[in-house]
């Protein structure tokens, strides 16, 4: 072998250990937020489970928030996967619209949960402001992903609109940001809630199909519809 092409193969192969190692940080970090969210876990944690000083991880994550947000966007990664094939195997924005809501209070939070859990957590106020101070590695791959989400549900509603199987009055955008932040607290009621609808006898998915049928009655065109 040519000495450049040995030089070539060997760098090769200190990536592809680097990429390892990299991931190996991730796979433990994740095992740990999982069980007890970010402020549960230490990097000492993280570092007894690998055998790995922190000193190394270091190299690889600038922080732990770091290392959070690398855990988290695998998540986001997941849940865009999710909602693109809800919303691209339907026809009319209204149904695209409901693919996406589904995909998110159904499919989603019910296979990945533990992800979700993170996701909450990650867009807390005390993150934003690390974001805006540059702390935190990862955030621009994280915001442009929060940021395809978004416009996934607005282009299904654009659509809506100009099909006709929406309001024909709505901002999309403005919509789209109702229906996530609306979705989401059905998902995340609180305990008081919570145990209402538990004394009730009302099902958690019954109430979850129930929140996302109002939600679309209220934004199509013809109020007669059913989507849940």
């Amino acid at each position: 072998m040519a000495t450049n092409e040995f030089k070539q193969a060997a760098l090769k192969r200190r990536e592809r250990e680097k990429l390892k190692r990299r991931n190996d940080i991730i796979d433990a970090a994740e095992k740990r937020f999982f069980k007890k969210d970010f402020d549960g876990v230490s990097m000492d944690d993280i570092s007894h489970d690998l055998e790995l000083s922190k000193p190394a991880i270091y190299r690889y994550f600038k922080n732990k928030e770091s290392l959070f947000y690398a855990v988290v966007t695998r998540g986001m990664v997941i849940l865009r996967d999710t909602l693109k094939e809800a919303v691209e195997k339907e026809n009319t924005g209204m149904d695209k619209t409901s693919g996406y809501l589904e995909g998110l209070c159904f499919k989603y939070i019910r296979n990945y949960r533990e992800y979700y859990k993170l996701l909450v957590v990650a867009r807390e106020s005390r993150f934003v402001d690390k974001f805006l101070r540059n702390e935190i590695e990862g955030a621009h791959e994280f915001g442009l992903l929060a940021l395809e989400l978004l416009n996934l549900l607005v282009d299904a509603i654009t659509l809506g609109i100009k099909d006709g199987t929406a309001r024909d009055d709505l901002d999309p955008l403005q919509t789209a940001i109702f229906l996530v932040v609306t979705a989401e607290a059905s998902i995340n009621l609180t305990p008081v809630y919570e145990n209402l609808v538990t004394r009730k006898h009302i099902g958690r998915e019954e109430y979850l199909r129930h929140s996302i049928d109002l939600m679309l009655q209220g934004i199509a065109s013809n109020k007669l519809r059913k989507y849940s």
